[in-house]
């Protein structure tokens, strides 16, 4: 998929940029928010103030510019769009309920009804 190129590529540059700084241990891209979020953790703090430093204002090539901040530890930027996910849970839910309905059991599991 040519967006997963995309993300794949940003995180690359990010993780090549980041390393010149500290030990990246890791990066995490929240790819369906709007904004572009990302959350890179370095080895050691002071690289992370470091990377703050660096990227902070800083003009990406796509002329859009980076907000560098420390990530609290809460906030979640994840994305989620409830409407589809609701879907796929129903059609999963569905689709197990037909594979046990199908599921031929061991006779120490069926039903013995006395005569």
């Amino acid at each position: 998929d040519k967006d997963d190129v995309k993300l794949r590529s940003l995180e690359e540059e990010v993780n090549a940029e980041c390393q010149e700084i500290g030990v990246v241990e890791k990066i995490t891209v929240f790819s369906n928010h709007p904004a572009g979020v990302l959350i890179v953790k370095f080895e050691k703090p002071n690289a992370a103030s470091d990377a703050v430093n660096r990227f902070n204002g800083k003009a990406r090539r796509d002329g859009r510019k980076v907000e560098a901040s420390y990530w609290d530890g809460v906030t979640d930027y994840t994305c989620r769009n409830a409407e589809k996910e609701e879907k796929e849970t129903e059609k999963r839910l569905d689709e197990f309920g037909d594979w046990l309905e199908n599921q031929e059991l061991p006779d120490e599991f069926k039903l013995k009804v006395e005569e």
